[in-house]
């Protein structure tokens, strides 16, 4: 298996994973920030595709952050529903795990190429899987938050 194989295997898995999340229906929010999570890697699947055949490609600057920030503040705020069960948490942990491993696997490649282009496409797949670390983070604190912060007042059932 090449360079571009064991790539494109990688995010086929990851918008795989992503597609099975945003399907599982648990929230309006979740079901969005999942669905864009694996379209951005549905993108990267046709960028390393094109980088194989040495065409010349522009990987624009994602998004992905602001629209993670924006739905989670949603989120808390109760302008979007959200319903999950804690034990999902484990599922983000090894998207994240994947999503980083893909990262060093595309700095480690941009390091090695010789290709100036391919470099930088490299480079900024690299960046992309990292901020999908992010959002994934980003995900997990906001899941885990009442259970690592009990001395919120929201979540405090002692009596005064």
């Amino acid at each position: 298996m090449n360079i571009f194989e064991f790539a494109r295997d990688k995010e086929k898995q990851a918008e795989g994973l992503y597609r099975i999340l945003a399907g599982m229906g648990l929230s309006e929010g979740m079901t969005a920030l999942f669905t864009r999570l694996a379209d951005a890697e549905k993108d990267h699947y046709i960028i390393i595709k094109k980088i194989e055949t040495a065409e010349k490609i522009d990987i624009s600057s994602s998004d992905i952050l602001s629209f993670a920030q924006e739905t989670i503040d949603k989120m808390k705020s109760g302008e979007v529903k959200f319903k999950m069960a804690t034990s999902q948490i484990e599922v983000y942990k090894a998207a994240q795990a994947q999503e980083d491993e893909t990262e060093k696997f595309y700095l480690e490649h941009s390091e090695k190429s010789t290709d100036e282009h391919q470099r930088k496409v490299l480079l900024a797949l690299a960046k992309e899987e990292h901020q999908h670390c992010i959002v994934l983070e980003n995900i997990i604190e906001f899941i885990s938050f009442p259970e690592n912060h009990p001395e919120n007042a929201e979540y405090n059932t002692k009596e005064e």
